[in-house]
């Protein structure tokens, strides 16, 4: 839940999303309608204490399946059967609790090569390995206590874009079963989840207790302990830092969008490398002779949890939306597989393969570059892809659903996905087939049809000028490209990093202010600035900090002490 989205935003965004999911869960009564208003009606009373749900979504679907179940008592239907309670068996084994966004106590702190066709304009329903299935019956809540809130698939995709807002005044008048229908709505990457119990009917704002304080984020320079944290706060502009200061000690900072910082952990050895999307757990890697391995992070109780996975898995970061899962990619001996594991590194499912040739890359690692696995945003599908290969797109429940084709990308084809570009578009790094050793980066749409270009081809065998990376910002186009700049003191080599503004046909270097410019990486964009790991030293010290390219300006957000390392890794909300 956005801290600051007004009740009108809300409805806007949410109630397509709603009606859908109570439509379904009701059969088609009519009942569903009456109860969906009230459940609007009742969020817009008790605004100030629902706004503040990490899934006030959630609060009205409970408020309104409430409604809707004492609309029909009241009728003398019958009410729906309960399902039963989670065994614990698939599909319920994904069915997680969800634990309110709140500062905790100082103290404690089927055939993996089947393909499935792709959907039609109704699709048939498939269970989602991602996301918990639906009942077939409403569910009975208790009227002491309620169950807390447990998410359920879209009853159909929902249209990007945002919803319309609406004059406040009208609004409650205003709630008819159309309207709820014809609002548009799109959540493709939430901010927050959870929520509180639904008010008993009847409740009014008048009885609520006093407002409590609200609730800010540190100021620049600041730095706070995990106790302090504004969970609720925690959105787009932040991001999650690995710091190492005066001594070599290593330390996981939480960064507002200001630039005060809250103490997470001590990190030692490990490298992050992702963060999920309900903010809760990061992932770390740790390289060594052997292969990866890696760790999870509790950030609300700065605990590491190490997971046993199998050899030659490289695992790519989170599923979509909340994190409750990860994507990982394994090289077996004649084919390499798109699998999903759980936080306790069980395993769960193959959803795709690929056969091994013997020009695509054996690793004795990660994979690195040379493998990208990433989860749809609405955690529906994922995309992924081996270098000397066509990526490809699958379901979350297992199965091909197509290939994604991008031309001219060599005889095989070799492509690999970076990120979303949208919610329907893939950013990928593909081979240029008129330049050996040459990539170029693509945008490619998920439904199958025509790619275009992003930059123009770029890079050599030597490793110089390939481009990791893409940023839109001011209406241009910004990338990371390797280069051989290097501190003086440092040994020559393609492991430098470099800014430039790209075009299908050209690109231009971009200088940094306070940088040395020779291990510049863009980390993320918002609002027309790019989020920049900076070296602002040498031999090799960098700094967080947003960097505005049309105006040239920066803003420090985690700076490093003279002589130390200072920011070694950094992601932000959102990237994963």
């Amino acid at each position: 839940m956005r801290e600051s989205e007004s009740f009108d935003a809300f409805y806007a965004r949410t109630v397509a999303d709603v009606t859908s999911r109570m439509h379904a869960l009701a059969d088609g009564d009519p009942q569903a309608d009456h109860a969906i208003r009230e459940a609007y009606a009742r969020a817009y009373q008790q605004w100030f204490e629902v706004s503040g749900f990490r899934d006030a979504e959630g609060w009205v679907l409970d408020a309104a399946k409430e409604a809707f179940e004492r609309r029909r008592a009241q009728a003398g239907l019958a009410s729906a059967p309960a399902p039963a309670r989670d065994s614990g068996t698939w599909p319920n084994i994904y069915r997680e609790p969800i634990i309110p966004r709140q500062a905790p106590p100082p103290d404690q702190l089927a055939d993996p090569d089947a393909t499935v066709a792709p959907p039609a304009s109704q699709p048939p329903a498939t269970v989602n390995a991602f996301q918990p299935a639906r009942p077939t019956a409403l569910r009975q809540e208790p009227s002491v206590e309620p169950e807390p809130y447990e998410p359920y698939p879209d009853p159909a995709p929902r249209p990007p874009g945002p919803g319309r807002g609406r004059d406040r005044k009208a609004l409650i008048a205003g709630l008819t079963a159309v309207a709820l229908v014809v609002v548009s709505a799109a959540a493709y990457l939430a901010f927050g989840r959870g929520h509180g119990s639904p008010p008993a009917a009847g409740t009014s704002a008048g009885t609520h207790a006093k407002k409590p304080a609200p609730v800010r984020a540190l100021g620049a320079g600041q730095v706070g302990q995990r106790s302090a944290v504004p969970w609720t706060l925690i959105g787009a502009r932040w991001t999650l830092a690995e710091f190492s200061g005066a001594g070599g000690s290593v330390t996981t900072f939480l960064v507002d969008p200001s630039g005060g910082r809250y103490d997470i952990a001590a990190t030692g050895g490990e490298a992050l490398i992702a963060w999920s999307g309900n903010a809760d757990t990061a992932l770390y890697e740790t390289s060594s002779g052997s292969g990866a391995s890696y760790s999870l992070l509790s950030l609300q109780t700065g605990t590491f949890a190490r997971l046993s996975l199998p050899a030659n898995v490289t695992v790519t970061g989170f599923t979509r939306p909340d994190g409750l899962n990860l994507v990982a990619v394994q090289q077996g001996a004649a084919r390499y597989k798109l699998q999903r594991y759980d936080l306790q590194g069980a395993f769960q499912k193959t959803l795709s393969t690929m056969a091994w040739r013997p020009s695509q890359p054996v690793w004795n690692d990660a994979c690195t570059s040379e493998c990208g696995a990433i989860s749809s945003p609405d955690g529906d599908t994922a995309v992924w892809g081996i270098a000397g290969d066509e990526m490809q797109l699958v379901d979350n429940a297992g199965g091909l659903i197509r290939r994604l084709h991008v031309p001219q990308s060599g005889n095989p084809p070799s492509c690999t996905p970076i990120s979303w570009w949208t919610s329907a578009t893939v950013l990928a790094s593909c081979a240029d087939a008129a330049q050996p050793g040459a990539a170029r980066l693509w945008l490619v749409p998920v439904d199958g049809s025509a790619a275009s270009p992003l930059t123009v081809a770029s890079g050599s065998g030597s490793g110089d000028g390939i481009y990791t990376g893409a940023w839109p910002a001011d209406g241009k186009v910004y990338v990371t490209a390797t280069s051989s700049a290097q501190c003086p003191s440092a040994p020559s080599g393609p492991s430098g990093l470099g800014i430039l503004q790209a075009t299908a046909t050209s690109a231009s270097p971009v200088t940094v202010p306070g940088s040395t410019g020779n291990h510049n990486d863009i980390l993320g964009g918002y609002d027309g600035r790019l989020l920049v790991l900076a070296q602002t030293g040498c031999p090799g010290s960098s700094s967080l900090m947003w960097f505005n390219p049309s105006s040239g300006s920066t803003q420090s957000l985690l700076a490093a002490p003279s002589g130390a390392a200072g920011v070694v890794a950094a992601v932000p909300y959102g990237s994963d």
